[in-house]
C-alpha cells in the first residue's frame, strides 16, 4: 500500500509554486529557498539549482554534463569537474543541519542521483 501511494504521490502534479518536498528537505523555487529539517539552508545559485534539478528527478542519475546543461542554463564551455566542487559544497552544508544522511549520491563512472532520506 505504501509503495501504491508513494508512485501515484509521484505521478500527481505538483501546483504551481508549490514547494518541493523529499523527506525532511523542502525546496521552494518561487522563493528561492532550501531548507534541510526546518532550517534554511545558505546556498549559492549554482547549488540552489542543482538541488532543485536533482530534487525533481529523484532517483534518475545525471551526468556532469546534464547538470551543468541545467544548472547554468546553457552549454557550459568551462570544465566539467565544475559540479564536483558544487555538489561537495552542497553535501557539506546538508551534513550541517542532517549529520550522517546521504542526499546525492556518487555513481560511479556516471555522474550524481538524488536520494530521499526516509
Amino acid at each position: 500500500v505504501a509503495r501504491v501511494k508513494a508512485v501515484l504521490r509521484r505521478a500527481r502534479p505538483q501546483p504551481e509554486g508549490a514547494p518541493l518536498v523529499r523527506g525532511p528537505l523542502s525546496l521552494d523555487a518561487a522563493g528561492h529557498q532550501a531548507a534541510a529539517a526546518g532550517r534554511v539552508l545558505d546556498l549559492t545559485p549554482s547549488e540552489f539549482g542543482l538541488l532543485q534539478v536533482l530534487m525533481e528527478s529523484p532517483q534518475r542519475v545525471f551526468s556532469r554534463g546534464e547538470l551543468l546543461d541545467k544548472v547554468q542554463g546553457y552549454r557550459f564551455e568551462g570544465y566539467d569537474r565544475t559540479i564536483d566542487s558544487h555538489v561537495k559544497n552542497l553535501r557539506r552544508k546538508i551534513a550541517a543541519v542532517l549529520p550522517g544522511v546521504e542526499v546525492v549520491r556518487t555513481v560511479y563512472g556516471v555522474g550524481y542521483k538524488f536520494v530521499a532520506p526516509e
